[in-house]
């Protein structure tokens, strides 16, 4: 007597990479869920664009982690909803380190910046 239900989990391929759909799904609709979350609760509603490239790099890493690390569930998930919800921090963070460090390397090649 067969069954409807697969026991071997589904696999899809993207540019020749094996992955299992049922993580990878969690995944992006634990990033997506957060990210919208996220985006209804802020209180200027003119940074839609920043909020959809932010979602987007969101993504982008969230896909990859799970890849890479072939995790489960659960760990997809979670992995999902962290990312998700440090997007806008992990961009506010790095902009302000490299803008710094921009800008103090503009000042020593200007001459412009204080001396010791």
């Amino acid at each position: 007597m067969g069954s409807f239900a697969a026991r071997e989990p589904v696999v899809w391929w993207i540019a020749g990479y094996p992955f299992v759909a049922g993580p990878m799904v969690v995944c992006i609709m634990a990033v997506i869920i957060t990210r919208v979350v996220i985006g209804l609760q802020a209180h200027t509603k003119g940074q839609w664009a920043l909020d959809i490239a932010i979602s987007a790099l969101c993504l982008l890493v969230s896909v990859l982690w799970v890849q890479a690390h072939q995790l489960d569930l659960l760990k997809a998930g979670i992995t999902g909803i962290g990312i998700g919800a440090t997007g806008a921090g992990i961009i506010g963070f790095a902009k302000s380190a490299v803008m710094g460090r921009v800008k103090a390397g503009f000042d020593a090649f200007m001459g412009t910046g204080s001396k010791p």
